[in-house]
């Protein structure tokens, strides 16, 4: 499947002509978060970024990719990799509305980008997609390096104070 649905994403990355213009984050009201869960601590990291985005004023979305079915009950938004067809299409209504939504930033703070997760980020709606991952693909408007890659909530507070700055 990863190999159709990597030519359907190639496809649909030339097909979608989708008009991305980030604005400052004093502007912005919405932000949807995708990402797989793994977690507590990656969740609890999460959870800190939401809680600071909220204070700031901001409607936050969160998809997270679940894998354990006893996760499925722990947040009220989910859906589990297997959600799509072969084709690209979405049987998971949590997607389909995360796709349309017109997010003012979209944010993936996962260090690797799967097909599922690519199908997702290329058909997104969303204004600006910001991420931690170079690709050749350009999935994303904004890209941020962080010196200490592997601890999220480093890289999730640097990424706050980076969307604060942007005017």
């Amino acid at each position: 499947m990863s190999i159709i649905l990597k030519s359907i994403n190639n496809f649909k990355k030339r097909r979608f002509k989708i008009n991305r213009a980030s604005i400052s984050y004093s502007k912005s009201k919405n932000i949807g978060l995708l990402y797989t869960y793994i977690d507590e601590n990656k969740q609890r990291a999460i959870n800190n970024f939401v809680s600071s985005l909220k204070k700031d004023g901001k409607r936050v979305d969160l998809l997270p990719a679940i894998q354990k079915k006893n996760a499925d009950n722990r947040y009220f938004k989910t859906f589990k990799i297997d959600d799509i067809s072969t084709f690209g299409s979405w049987k998971n209504n949590n997607v389909n509305l995360f796709i349309f939504q017109e997010y003012d930033f979209l944010i993936y703070p996962d260090l690797k980008v799967s097909t599922v997760m690519e199908n997702i980020l290329i058909r997104s709606y969303s204004k600006c997609r910001v991420g931690f991952v170079k690709s050749d693909k350009n999935l994303f408007e904004m890209v941020l390096m962080s010196d200490n890659e592997f601890d999220i909530e480093y890289r999730l507070k640097k990424l706050y104070n980076y969307l604060k700055k942007l005017k």
